[in-house]
């Protein structure tokens, strides 16, 4: 009878417990509840179908209602407009009031001016009374206006060169638009009649704001109905065609010309030498970029419209273009005009079928504007960004209970911990399938692009049947959510190429778009005879003489170019100095050893300069009677990387380090505060791994050859701690290290504490875990910053960065010490011009240069290329807005870069031996540390000995 009442006191127990743990998984789970602010699919749900008032309240800027911290001032004239405000400064906020007449559906737009700024457009995020409706509303963007201000150019070799573009000021009206989403037309806003206040928040650069107008507009006619109210005649004999590189406007600066030597066809071709003859590519694939060319016709009438086009980047599916005729939309069919896919140049003809559409032009100039669009993709994009969205949740309480590695012998009881869970995953898998037959109505075609949508469906469908295969199917439903969210950004490019454009009368033939068979097997023989004799890696002019010097750049082709553009412009007619660049990606040391280097090398990894100069390679830069004034323009110890027995190798050209980035909703909805200092971070790894969440530590394993060219730069966590513990790697003769110090084995520690107590992850894909929000905190390089911002469309406005943790100081501040990484621009002793090669290397790193060299960069590869300049005041005037700057610059103050000595590659890889040791073998820390340190005192012993440095 004891045995019995003892099994049941016991079973009481367990029963308890098990409610215990019930509830907090629920707790957890409620913690994930859908955020305070909808998207928009869900907000338009909510609304429901509303009637759209055809009328329109135009609210004067100048009449806002209230302010916060807003640089404005009002202006009685302004570039033909009276009565402006002046936003002349990013950041605060204005509110107007403004009394609606009627219920319903509204489109917002802004009559604006962009003031000079920093080159990207205007961004604003939306409150209506208070809150922001939706999460599209956090971010809107209105565009600037580009313009090439000079034609195409041509080096002394004959090739094209890109025109210069700068910035079209003028006033636009523009709608408030997602364009960095799917839903690529006018975002909605809901009002009841009365009373409402509208606020702007300033994100990124200045405006000159004249109008907030709220209207709907009428709706387009069909062609049938725009064809039906004339009756003019066609155009006879006319045949016009444009250029596709000759643009007037274009709302970015990347929609630059250029070039394709596959067709001999393309206008205009030549078989060795680089001809602009195109415009668009891949650069041309975000919804909302625009190209627009201006034509004269000779006389009234009726045009069709063709374009020599080329889509062969998105496989199997078209592309989306609107068609603006003098800024308007002339019919319904125009806002959607397809391109399919094709390896091959086609000719579109701007209609239906065979049937062409014909729009009246009147005698004069006129203006074609091709805008990207997602088209009746819209719709669907937006549909399954909703759904991903709820996938990626569903996931998350998921993990809170299983964890990311579940046990596969355990029953978690996921029906009973979220139970709505069975439901959840019929209702998504159930979307998907309608997503996908929608796509293949739209696509024209079964399977193919749809196919990944069902394959997914079917998971969410088998899943939803046996719920106990979830544990065991949670990678590959992780990676399936990856592969969705990668599927969305792709479907989002709408890529386009166009050779050129013709506007003719309705008769008239138009030519073929592809050369004949026998033309192009001609080309391609003269092309091959001509790679024998043209010089591919010269950049631009080959100069002869003593005088010149010779400068090699690593990169790409395009940066070269920029460079090579910049020397022409700038360097050589203020100095008079010739420079050769050449594109070389490696082999420096064998060319050093050969005697056949070069004057300037741009960009060289950090350990490189000392490496070279302990061997005599180098010029010592510190000689040069202005060196003092040259290294202000950067940071205090950006120089410490390439000093060496007090002369300095090289000067800092990029400088990266570490930024902590994180996930606002996700965070926000835990309760979880930034951590400021590591104490800090303990809780938060705590919290986090209580709901199975991670986060992510940088940590990157170098062999032995990468090591060389490394440095002790920002590869791992240590020698952050090591410095906010106050530590040193090498002693004052930087001959021995000082890693065995209480300093650095308590940093060392810390560091491998890390992995050992907190089991965080040492291999994993911080932008797939960051996207997903499994990883909603993590330190990386703050260039991470331009991946996220351009390839993970469904969290925008959903993360940030800020500074790293740190390690608080008796007097209360907190030190947030860090190492850094970079390359370095040197010249090589041997060069015959040391002067001249000493004022091209203080003109590259100037402030002027290094600027335009980044907006330049930016303008030609977009945000992906955002270029991390060591410049101090280069990177200021970078498109960074207030926050990003602010945050960065805060962290920027903490960096301390560490000294390279010869031999310095052997604490690199000891460290990481020394890492390895106790995270995978259980050594003492200490010990481990201990051991490496001899070690690496007797290698930095025998380097010195090598290289005759005791002497």
């Amino acid at each position: 009878m004891s045995g019995f009442l003892t099994i049941l006191k016991r079973t009481k127990f367990v029963i308890v417990y098990l409610l215990v743990i019930l509830l907090i998984l629920l707790c957890k789970i409620s913690a994930f509840a859908s955020s305070e602010v909808p998207t928009l699919q869900d907000y338009l749900k909510k609304v429901g179908n509303v009637e759209r008032p055809k009328k329109e309240i135009i609210i004067e800027a100048i009449n806002y209602t209230s302010s916060s911290n807003a640089s404005v001032r009002k202006i009685s004239q302004f570039y033909g407009q009276k009565d402006v405000l002046l936003w002349e400064k990013e950041g605060g906020w204005l509110e107007w009031s403004v009394n609606i007449p009627e219920d319903g559906f509204y489109n917002m737009a802004l009559l604006y001016y962009p003031l000079p700024g920093k080159g990207l457009g205007i961004e604003f995020s939306v409150f209506i009374d208070g809150k922001i409706p939706y999460k599209e509303a956090q971010k809107v963007t209105f565009p600037r206006v580009w313009k090439d201000t000079t034609g195409i150019r041509k080096d002394k070799k004959g090739n094209d060169l890109r025109p210069k573009c700068d910035e079209h000021q003028q006033w636009q009206k523009i709608d408030f638009i997602d364009t960095e989403g799917f839903y690529n037309k006018a975002l909605p806003f809901y009002f009841t009649k009365g009373e409402h206040k509208i606020r702007l928040i300033s994100i990124r650069e200045p405006i000159a704001l004249k109008q907030l107008i709220i209207y709907n507009s009428e709706e387009l006619p069909t062609y049938e109905e725009y064809i039906s109210k004339s009756r003019e005649k066609n155009s006879k004999n006319v045949f016009i065609k444009i250029q596709g590189e000759n643009t007037y406007l274009k709302s970015d600066p990347i929609l630059y010309p250029t070039y394709d030597r596959t067709d001999p066809a393309t206008e205009p071709y030549h078989v060795s030498k680089i001809r602009l003859n195109t415009i668009g590519q891949w650069n041309w694939r975000y919804p909302g970029m625009w190209i627009s060319w201006i034509f004269e016709v000779p006389q009234d009438g009726y045009y069709k419209i063709a374009i020599k086009a080329r889509q062969n980047f998105v496989r199997g599916l078209s592309v989306h273009r609107k068609l603006y005729i003098d800024g308007k939309i002339p019919f319904k069919e125009a806002e959607d005009i397809e391109f399919p896919y094709s390896i091959s140049w086609y000719m579109k003809t701007i209609g239906k079928k065979n049937q062409p559409y014909l729009i009246y032009l009147k005698k004069g100039v006129h203006e074609l504007r091709l805008e990207s669009t997602l088209g009746a993709f819209s719709e669907i994009l937006s549909r399954v960004e909703s759904t991903t969205i709820d996938l990626n949740n569903l996931y998350r309480k998921i993990i809170m209970i299983t964890g990311t590695s579940p046990d596969l012998y355990r029953d978690y009881f996921l029906e009973e911990q979220i139970p709505e869970l069975v439901s959840t995953l019929k209702r998504l898998s159930n979307e998907l399938e309608e997503e996908a037959a929608m796509f293949e109505k739209l696509a024209g075609q079964k399977g193919g692009e749809a196919e990944f949508l069902r394959r997914v469906a079917l998971q969410l469908r088998s899943m939803a049947e046996d719920t106990d295969t979830i544990p065991g199917r949670l990678t590959s439903f992780r990676d399936n959510l990856s592969g969705l969210s990668s599927w969305l950004a792709y479907r989002r490019d709408q890529p386009l190429e166009i050779d050129y454009i013709l506007i003719t009368s309705p008769e008239e033939k138009l030519p073929s778009p592809t050369a004949s068979i026998g033309n192009k097997i001609v080309n391609s023989i003269k092309a091959f005879l001509y790679s024998f004799v043209e010089d591919y890696n010269n950049v631009g002019e080959v100069y002869q003489g003593q005088k010149v010097i010779k400068v090699w750049v690593g990169g790409g082709r395009d940066q070269a170019q920029i460079i090579r553009d910049l020397i022409n412009d700038s360097f050589t007619p203020q100095t008079g100095i010739k420079v050769n660049v050449s594109l070389v990606q490696a082999g420096l040391i064998e060319a050093i050893l050969a005697g056949k280097g070069p004057d300037i090398v741009l960009t060289v990894s950090r350990a490189q300069p000392v490496n070279l100069a302990a061997r005599g390679a180098l010029v010592d830069l510190s000689k040069f009677k202005d060196f003092n004034e040259v290294k202000k323009r950067f940071a205090k110890t950006a120089l410490v990387p390439y000093t060496y027995n007090g002369g300095v190798y090289g000067l800092p050209v990029t400088q990266d380090f570490y930024m902590m980035f994180y996930r606002k909703d996700i965070l926000k909805e835990l309760n979880i505060e930034l951590p400021r200092t590591w104490d800090d971070m303990y809780k938060v790894i705590a919290k986090l791994q209580r709901y199975n969440l991670q986060v992510g530590l940088p940590y990157q394993r170098i062999d032995a050859l990468e090591a060389i060219d490394a440095g002790l730069g920002a590869r791992n966590l240590f020698p952050t701690l090591l410095l906010q513990f106050g530590g040193s790697f090498y002693d004052k003769t930087k001959t021995r290290t000082l890693l065995d110090r209480p300093e650095a084995v308590a940093a060392f520690k810390t560091w491998t504490d890390f992995y050992t107590k907190y089991n965080l992850p040492l291999i994993y894909d911080f932008y797939n875990r960051f996207r997903t929000g499994e990883m909603p905190l993590g330190i990386a390089p703050y260039t991470t910053y331009n991946l996220l911002s351009t390839a993970a469309p469904e969290i925008r406005n959903e993360w940030g960065m800020a500074p790293i943790p740190g390690v608080k100081k008796p007097n209360g501040e907190i030190d947030r010490s860090t190492g850094g990484s970079g390359t370095a621009c040197i010249i090589l002793k041997k060069s015959r011009n040391k002067e001249a090669c000493w004022e091209f290397l203080k003109w590259w790193t100037s402030d002027e240069i290094q600027t335009q060299f980044g907006k330049e960069l930016e303008m030609l590869m977009g945000t992906a290329a955002r270029y991390n300049t060591a410049n101090l005041r280069a990177f200021q005037r970078l498109p960074w807005n207030k926050e990003e700057i602010e945050n960065l610059e805060t962290q920027w103050k903490y960096v301390k870069e560490i000294e390279e000595v010869p031999g310095s590659y052997y604490i690199t890889r000891s460290i990481d031996s020394a890492f390895s040791a106790v995270v995978y073998q259980g050594i003492n820390p200490r010990e481990s540390m201990w051991k490496y340190t001899k070690e690496i005192n007797d290698e930095l012993e025998r380097k010195r000995i090598e290289l005759s440095l005791n002497k």
